[in-house]
Parts: structure tokens; sequence; C-alpha cells
């Protein structure tokens, strides 16, 4: 037994209250320490901001790629047919108009050019509701030369993909991470075997995406519109609104052109060379104008034409190159949506998908469906502002110039009323 002498303790350490006492760590605590730092609070349009931002990059991307496209593949030779590439009745109008001299050269050049204007807004309008033009004229074509490539190498993709895939699924069960990366990269390795063994199918459903919304956005226009004259699918209301636009901008002014009067604007297109003919031998006037001998008066027709349709027309195609830039850009977001649901097994990645993935294509469904309601209402607008200018011809038929009468009148009285109301200044002050 060993004894051990005792010892008296210590007292205790005083502290000062107002000074920071020194803590000793150990090296193993010191480790433990983290550092943590303030994050600065975002201010509060920042995420929306950065929408905006990833939004216009993601659509001058695909403007540029579409102007590639156009560039590089102007047209599908030897390709099977567009879908509702049907002949419309616009589509058999002929704009051929008779007279010598240079009045009637020019009202001939104007009137053709008013027809070239509507006819091109119609056909944009057009293809927005019956394909997607990067689907049409890159996607499946790409996707038919992927079928091929994918037949003609099956066994060795096959067996690359075999192996590749339980290779990652051995490295995840033995190592035992603490992420998900390889069961996303299992994910994606899976999503892309479903593509790259169905391209054609995959293009196909993106992009019926893009057609399928602006088609969606008419049939709701339709029911909510008040006049309840449009009836049928898509595809027969387009074909309805491009008609009466049509004769409205084109047919009327080409039937007062050729007789005089607006006979021909409804009249079928196969029909009116017979009503012409036959109109010509009964009225001596409409022979007169057939024959071009009222050049003053067609050249001021053709004049109001070309004015009267030329910004619906730019509106129209340039609702028209903005919707199929959305087409286009939700066409390329819905082919990666498979790899982009794949990324969301990973929490650290969820907010990259649904910033740069989601949030993308909510905004690009939304303009393209804002982009066929507004071209839907330019249409309507046109339409109804026509129709009022012909309501607005009946009621003074026979009393334009009188009318116009008034109207100079009543504004010079309006003048000599507002001179004479002026103070009249002489030196030293006013009179």
């Amino acid at each position: 037994m060993v004894m051990e002498p005792w010892k008296r303790p210590s007292p205790p350490r005083k502290r000062n209250p107002g000074r920071l006492s020194t803590v000793r760590h150990s090296a193993r605590a010191t480790r433990r320490l983290r550092v943590v730092r303030a994050v600065p609070a975002r201010p509060a349009g920042a995420d929306r901001h950065r929408l905006r931002t990833v939004v216009a990059a993601y659509l001058a991307g695909t403007f540029v790629l579409l102007a590639i496209v156009f560039l590089a593949l102007p047209q599908r030779a030897g390709g099977p047919p567009a879908p509702g590439s049907r002949t419309w009745d616009y589509q058999l109008e002929t704009v051929a108009l008779q007279g010598r001299g240079l009045l009637n050269a020019y009202a001939r050049g104007a009137v053709r050019t008013t027809a070239w204007l509507a006819r091109s807004s119609i056909e944009r309008q057009r293809d927005v509701h019956r394909l997607n033009l990067l689907e049409y004229l890159a996607g499946e074509p790409a996707a038919l030369a992927l079928t091929r490539w994918v037949v003609a190498h099956r066994l060795a993709l096959e067996g690359a993909t075999i192996v590749v895939l339980v290779g990652l699924a051995a490295y995840g069960m033995l190592r035992r991470h603490a992420g998900r990366q390889w069961l996303v990269a299992v994910l994606v390795l899976l999503a892309l075997t479903t593509m790259l063994t169905r391209p054609l199918s995959t293009t196909r459903l993106a992009g019926q995406a893009g057609v399928a919304v602006p088609n969606l956005v008419l049939g709701a226009a339709v029911r909510g519109d008040v006049s309840r004259e449009l009836r049928g699918g898509a595809e027969q209301v387009q074909q309805a609104l491009a008609g009466r636009y049509w004769t409205a901008f084109v047919a009327e002014p080409l039937s007062r052109l050729q007789t005089g009067t607006s006979v021909l604007s409804s009249a079928p297109p196969a029909g009116k060379p017979g009503i012409v003919g036959y109109l010509r031998g009964r009225v001596r006037a409409v022979n007169d104008w057939a024959v071009g001998r009222h050049g003053v008066e067609r050249s001021v027709i053709s004049t109001l034409a070309v004015v009267y349709v030329l910004p619906f027309a730019l509106a129209l195609c340039a609702l028209a190159m903005l919707a199929t830039c959305a087409q286009a850009l939700l066409f390329l977001l819905c082919l990666a949506g498979p790899v982009a649901l794949a990324l969301l097994a990973e929490p650290r990645w969820r907010q990259g998908v649904l910033r740069y993935w989601l949030a993308p294509l909510g905004v690009a469904v939304a303009l393209l469906g804002g982009v066929a309601l507004v071209s839907f209402l330019v249409v309507r607008v046109a339409e109804l502002l026509h129709a009022t200018d012909d309501y607005l011809g009946l009621l003074l038929a026979g009393s334009a110039w009188p009318a116009l009468a008034i109207v100079v009148a009543g504004r010079r009285w309006r003048r000599r009323r507002h001179a004479a109301r002026r103070p009249i200044v002489v030196r030293g002050g006013a009179a």
C-alpha cells in the first residue's frame, strides 16, 4: 500500500466579466469547428430578374438555332407533306387585272402586294396551329437518321448499356456514398436509352406539345367569343378566320377593281371568271372597269387596300415569329424533360432543375398561349374594323361628299371662332 501526500486544492481563478476568457480546444475539437458565414439576404426581385435573364437567353439561342435550320434546311425535299396542308379557298384566288397604262400597272402591283401580305400573314398563323417548324424541319429527319443508326448498331449499344448500368448499380451499392450521384447516373442512362430506342415517337410527342397549346387557346377564345359565329375544331375555325380576313382585305378590293362593286367578294374562286364574263356582257359599266378605263379610281382603291392590310399583316407575322420561337423552345425543353426529371433524384440539384428547366418550360407555355390569344384578337379586330367601315359606307351611301363637306365646313368654323377669341396685342398691353 502506497501513501500519497495530501495536496491542498488551489483557489478558483477570478475572471473579469468585462473581458473574454481564453478557452483551450483540443486538436480534435478544432477540426470539428465549422466557419459560419452570414449569407446576405436576396433582394425582392432577384429571382424574377434571374428568370427573365434565363428565358431571354433561351429565346435568343432558339432564334439563332431556327435561323441556322432555315438556312441549312429550307425545305424537306422528297419528304411527306406537312400535316394540315389541305388547300383552302384563299389559295385558289388568282390576282389578275386587265388594262394598260401607268395607273393600271400601279393598281395591279398594289393589289398583288396586298394579296402577298395577306397570304403571308395567314400562312404564318396557319403554321403555328398545324406544326412545330423546328420538329418538322430538323427534329423528325434527325430522328429518322438516328433510328437507322441505332438499328445498324443494336447489339453493341445494348451490350454497352447493360455493362454501364450494372457497373453504376454495383458502384453505388458497394461504396455506399452519402450522395445520390450514382442513382442519378442510372436514371439518366435509362432516360437516354428510352429516347434512343424511340427517337421518332419522342420528337413527335415533343412537337405536338407546341401545337396543342395554341389550338387549346384558340378553342377557349372561340367559346368565349360574344358573337358565337365560329364553330368546329381548330382547323375549321382557322379556315373561317382566314377566309373572312382574305375576303375583307383582298377579295373585296379586287372585286371593286374588276367590276366597280363588291359582287365578287363572296363568290367562290372557281366561279369568279364566269361571273365577270356574264356581267361584262350585260352591264357596260362593269366592262369599263374590267378593261381598265378607270385607272385613277383603281389606283386609289389599291393604295387604300395596301394601307389597310399592312399594319395587321405586320402584327400577325411578328406574332407568328414569336410563337415559332416559343414552340421551338418548348420542343427543346420537352426533349430534355426525361433527363431533367432524372436529375431531381439528387436533392442538391433540384433547385437548378426548377430554375433552368421547369420555370422556363412554364414561361414558354404561357408565352405561346398569350401570343395565340393576341393573334386571334388581332384578326377579330381587323374583321370588326372592316365591317364597321362597310356599315358606315352603307349609312353614307350617296352622301359621302356632303358629309365630307360638312366636316370641312365645321373645321373652318371652329378655326375662325378660335381666332376671334384671341386677344389683340398692341403696344403697352392687350386690347
